[in-house]
């Protein structure tokens, strides 16, 4: 069995980035499509035909010798993915990279709204009950009669990453698991060294898409202004947890702390 790896979220933090400068190494093999995502480990009806249908399904004819991976983002929260990988790979290493959860949620509206299944105004979407707003199907979510692998409107649950890192880190073991920050890791030579070496391939391979940010939300869509007092109080729901995921992790987390008081606040440019 090859090596394995799992990228496994966070949701608009720059997981398609990875999957490309990662596929671009000649060491690595990434599940294909990129979209639709695997969703093998965190789709039942998926994982019940075995992992011989999901290696011949995603990594058809790709070479064992190389380090074989998955990036699929709905993972990451999901606890039956954590324990179905778990118990298939126990020796996959995890690799989650991290946004402002603020901006993330922001991004996560966008996404929602250009996919037609948002139709709040971003105050009252990121306010709302999430779990009134979907119904389950097993491992999917519903809504308006579709079935989605991960719920489109988490918005500020999914923001909490250090409760599903928690998880992996009870599972997987902190040595096997490596989180990158969003804002500290796209483009950075460094991070993707860091990164290609846990990965156990070549560190020096300059990826050809290092510099480039793909698959950004529209940045136009109606009501996805973010005002200052909604902010401020998100803001302040995420501080405990972003406390004790840097203290957990070891993360640096400097780039996701609020402006100062005064100052112009806008989400930085989107991505997946």
């Amino acid at each position: 069995m090859p090596d394995r790896f799992f990228v496994v979220g966070a949701q608009r933090s720059g997981t398609t980035y990875l999957h490309r400068v990662l596929d671009e190494h000649p060491g690595i093999v990434m599940a294909q499509p990129v979209w639709p995502e695997p969703k093998f480990f965190s789709d039942g009806e998926q994982f019940a035909r075995g992992i011989g249908w999901y290696d011949a399904t995603y990594f058809h004819g790709a070479d064992a010798t190389l380090v074989w991976g998955d990036k699929s983002v709905g993972y990451l929260e999901s606890e039956n993915a954590a324990t179905r990988i778990a118990a298939t790979v126990p020796s996959a290493r995890i690799v989650a990279v991290l946004r402002n959860p603020v901006d993330r949620a922001v991004s996560n509206f966008r996404f929602s709204v250009g996919h037609g299944l948002e139709t709040l105004p971003i105050e009252e979407a990121l306010t709302a009950d999430e779990e009134a707003r979907v119904e389950r199907d097993g491992d999917w979510f519903v809504v308006a009669g579709r079935r989605i692998g991960a719920s489109p409107f988490a918005y500020r649950r999914r923001g909490h990453y250090v409760v599903d890192l928690r998880r992996y880190a009870r599972l997987f073991g902190r040595e096997r698991m490596h989180v990158l920050v969003f804002e500290n890791a796209v483009g950075s030579p460094l991070a993707l060294r860091a990164l290609y070496s846990f990965l156990g391939v070549d560190p020096e391979f300059a990826a050809p898409s290092a510099a480039t940010i793909v698959n950004r939300a529209d940045a136009d869509a109606d009501d996805a202004a973010l005002p200052d007092a909604l902010r401020r109080r998100l803001e302040d729901e995420f501080a405990l947890d972003n406390a004790a995921l840097a203290a957990e992790f070891a993360l640096d987390l400097s780039a996701w702390d609020p402006a100062p008081s005064g100052s112009t606040l806008s989400a930085p440019p989107p991505s997946r």
